[in-house]
């Protein structure tokens, strides 16, 4: 069974109150023997609420200045391996200052991540007013998607592929894969191609359609473009959260044929058996 979460925001995240430390100490007795801080780092992001200025902006330096630090305790640190990454929000506009924040710090592992689509972010009501039908909405997150993978490479992974999913009342018909089968194929192959990865998230399976992102039916085309780096993530912001369906999580992947799982240090991956 996967031992590793590559997932979670604590309070260095705006949208996190969670203590890090705390949140080592609930790994470990979660049974994790590996897991990754991803903090939230969403450059110029387009779409900000009134109040909200800059939460998803990263303090890189205090970010490392503190993990450097913690590194040293090696109780807190006993019998689990902790590193420290980031999740970089990633759209057209901002491929070149991207770059610049990846190549900004010795992080271990960078998600990226599509929180918005034509500049607005799919959790708000403003998006989905813009297409006649949900299958237009998701249809066009996917295309931004392609486009950011045809275009930026400075990452790990693919976070929560169809994340757009979690904020639209839709019919299984309207998810149901074969509308985006073409375009979810162009998005693999390329993530496949250039030795990237994607990973599956259990925060939709805490939402109200109660799926991982992306569903079972998404994992399986990925591994049949190629893909074969794939991580487990909880998109924890909460100490209770992290792990959160592990379990499940190791078993569709194991129906699905997946053998390992990837764990990032220092931007490189080390293969372990489900």
């Amino acid at each position: 069974m996967i031992k590793s979460d590559s997932h979670m925001h604590s309070s260095f995240s705006g949208d996190s109150k969670e203590d890090m430390i705390a949140m080592i100490k609930k790994a470990k007795e979660s049974g994790l023997d590996y897991m990754c801080f991803t903090e939230h780092y969403d450059p110029l992001f387009p779409c900000y609420q009134e109040g909200e200025e800059a939460i998803f902006d990263l303090d890189v330096k205090k970010y490392m200045d503190y993990t450097n630090n913690l590194r040293k305790d090696k109780k807190l640190l006993s019998n689990i391996n902790v590193n420290f990454g980031m999740e970089l929000g990633i759209y057209p506009d901002v491929y070149e200052l991207g770059n610049q924040i990846a190549n900004s710090a010795p992080f271990d592992f960078i998600i990226c991540s599509s929180h918005t689509a034509g500049k607005i972010d799919p959790y708000l009501k403003d998006y989905w007013e813009h297409f006649d039908n949900p299958v237009d909405g998701i249809m066009f997150y996917y295309k931004e998607i392609l486009e950011n993978v045809k275009n930026f490479d400075n990452y790990d992974v693919y976070g929560h592929i169809n994340y757009c999913v979690r904020y639209t009342d839709t019919t299984s018909t309207q998810r149901d894969i074969s509308n985006y089968t073409d375009i979810l194929i162009d998005i693999f192959k390329t993530i496949a191609e250039k030795g990237k990865g994607i990973e599956i998230n259990s925060g939709g399976l805490r939402g109200r359609l109660k799926e991982f992102n992306p569903d079972i039916d998404i994992l399986r085309l990925y591994k049949e473009c190629g893909g074969e780096i794939i991580t487990f993530g909880s998109d924890a912001h909460k100490k209770e959260d992290i792990a959160y369906g592990i379990k499940e999580a190791s078993d569709i992947l194991e129906s699905i044929g997946f053998k390992y799982v990837a764990n990032y240090s220092q931007r490189k991956p080390s293969f372990i058996k489900i």
